[in-house]
């Protein structure tokens, strides 16, 4: 069956008629939907207007705003609360744990302590001969382990002798010097500046520079110290004992040349 170029044109404009009706019966109901909606809107927006007016004129609204700004603030101190709770379990777990840890720690100190008896009576040994080198009377190293770890004490007998605390580090340097002298790896030196030496006697001060001096030769390290020339306790050393030839470096103000590294002192 043949159609011309009419019947088709007349097929395409029914196509658009009804389309054009179907879309203009769905704009219809929508907008007949919105309008329903706003008007919906309208009358609750009024009606809570007029509750709202209720509660202003009987002043319940006010107190509904203070029951609600307090109940906010309920709100935020329960969730610090809550927060404070959770750090305190959190940090008590921590304390448990390091409680545990800190125990361990000194059970394997413990251990350790009495593993290395050899070597902490031979550290004792070596503070105490020095001690009694320079006050005639042993001195006394205390080692032990306390909750905290190893602890570390010197005693001497002659408390009461001028310098006797820088004497007791001077005799604890040695006796590691001495030890660490025996080892591979090891500084090789130890160096005491002038304030060791400052509270001093004379006579206690030269006896301390000879025991090191003999005591580096004899172990096989390098003792370094410094003094000022006026400290220099020349009078009490031992017949034999040549401090000046011991002497390695001389430093003065007077020329440039007395400089260490181009400094003046």
């Amino acid at each position: 069956m043949k159609r011309t170029l009419e019947d088709l044109e007349q097929f395409h404009a029914q196509i658009v008629d009804n389309r054009r009706t179907f879309l203009a019966d769905d704009v219809a109901r929508v907008e007949a939907r919105i309008s329903r909606r706003e008007a919906a809107i309208e009358a609750l927006s009024s009606e809570r207007a007029g509750l709202l007016e209720i509660l202003r004129t009987h002043g319940a609204l006010d107190e509904h705003n203070l029951l609600q700004g307090r109940v906010t603030g309920i709100d935020e101190s329960l969730r610090q609360v809550k927060s404070r709770l959770t750090s305190l379990r959190k940090f008590e777990q921590g304390s448990a744990d390091l409680k545990i840890r800190a125990q361990d720690l000194e059970q394997r100190a413990r251990r350790d302590y009495s593993a290395r008896v050899g070597a902490r009576e031979r550290a004792i040994r070596l503070f105490n001969a020095s001690s009694e080198a320079l006050y005639n009377a042993p001195g006394k190293l205390i080692v032990d382990v306390s909750d905290t770890g190893f602890r570390f004490n010197v005693e001497i007998e002659r408390s009461k002798a001028q310098g006797i605390e820088s004497m007791k580090a001077f005799c604890f340097d040695l006796m590691l010097a001495q030890l660490w002298a025996e080892r591979a790896i090891r500084p090789g030196f130890l160096l005491h500046d002038t304030p060791v030496f400052d509270p001093v006697d004379t006579r206690q001060r030269a006896h301390a520079i000879e025991l090191a001096a003999n005591t580096a030769e004899a172990s096989g390290f390098q003792y370094i110290c410094a003094f000022n020339s006026d400290q220099v306790p020349y009078d009490e050393f031992s017949e034999g004992f040549d401090f000046d030839a011991r002497v390695r470096l001389r430093l003065a103000d007077r020329t440039p040349a007395g400089g260490l590294f181009g400094v003046r002192f």
